[in-house]
C-alpha cells in the first residue's frame, strides 16, 4: 500500500479541494472510466469528514500536564513523608539495616524521578506496614502517618494506570487516524489517476482533482 508524500496537513488541505470538485465532475470521469466504483464519491466524502471530525483527537498537552502534575505531586509527598517513615523503622528494627536501607535519600529521589518504581516502592512499604503494623506502632509511629502512606500508594497506582490506559488508548486513536488517512490518499490516487486520463480536456477542472507535486505546496 503506497504511503503519502504529504504531511497529514498537506494531504486534508488537498483533500479538501477534492472533496469540492469530485462530486460534480465524477459524472464525466465515470463516463470514459465506467470501471470507477459508483460509490466513490460518497466514499471520499464519509472519510474525508470523518478525518477533519477527528484530526484533532491527538493527545492533548493539557491532559498530559494532568498526570504529570498530580504524579509530580504525589512524588512531593512521598519525598516529605518517607523520611519520617525510615525514622520508625529504624526505631522499631534499629539493627536490620536491609529492611530500611530503601528509605534513604538517595533512594527516595531515584524512585520519586519514575513512577513505576515509585508505585513500586510503595506498595512494599505498604506490605511492610501490613507485616509490622504493630512493632511501628509500638514506637509511636502514628496510625496516621501509616494511614497516608497506604493511601499515597493507592493514589498513585489507580493516577498511573489511569496514565497507561490513556497512553494506550490514545496510542490506538493515532493508529487508527494515520490508517485512515493512509485510506484516504489511496482514494485521491484513484481519483487522481481517472482525472488524468478523463479531464484532459478540461484543465481547469484537471487541477482541482489531481495530485500535485510535493515541491509545489511548500
Amino acid at each position: 500500500m503506497q504511503n503519502s508524500p504529504y504531511t497529514e496537513n498537506e494531504l486534508l488541505e488537498i483533500a479538501s479541494r477534492f472533496n469540492k470538485h469530485l462530486k460534480t465532475q465524477f459524472p464525466a470521469i465515470r463516463s470514459d472510466c465506467p470501471d470507477l466504483d459508483p460509490n466513490l464519491v460518497y466514499k471520499f466524502k464519509a472519510l474525508y469528514y470523518d478525518i477533519r471530525t477527528h484530526a484533532t483527537e491527538y493527545e492533548k498537552e493539557e491532559v498530559m500536564q494532568s498526570f504529570e502534575l498530580d504524579l509530580s505531586g504525589f512524588a512531593d509527598k512521598v519525598r516529605m513523608l518517607f523520611p519520617v517513615f525510615r525514622f520508625y523503622i529504624q526505631k522499631a528494627f534499629p539493627y536490620d539495616t536491609g529492611l530500611w536501607e530503601d528509605y534513604g535519600y538517595c533512594e527516595i529521589e531515584k524512585v520519586a524521578r519514575d513512577y513505576s518504581s515509585l508505585q513500586k516502592c510503595l506498595e512494599g512499604s505498604v506490605r511492610l506496614i501490613n507485616d509490622k503494623r504493630s512493632e511501628l506502632k509500638a514506637v509511636n509511629c502514628s496510625e496516621t502517618t501509616l494511614r497516608e502512606i497506604e493511601q499515597l500508594a493507592k493514589q498513585i497506582s489507580d493516577r498511573h494506570q489511569e496514565l497507561i490506559d490513556y497512553r494506550e488508548k490514545n496510542e490506538e486513536k493515532i493508529r487508527s487516524f494515520k490508517k485512515r488517512i493512509n485510506d484516504l490518499f489511496q482514494l485521491m490516487v484513484v481519483v487522481d489517476q481517472a482525472a488524468s486520463k478523463c479531464l484532459d480536456k478540461n484543465p481547469d477542472a484537471l487541477k482541482y482533482l489531481t495530485l500535485p507535486p510535493t515541491e509545489q505546496i511548500h
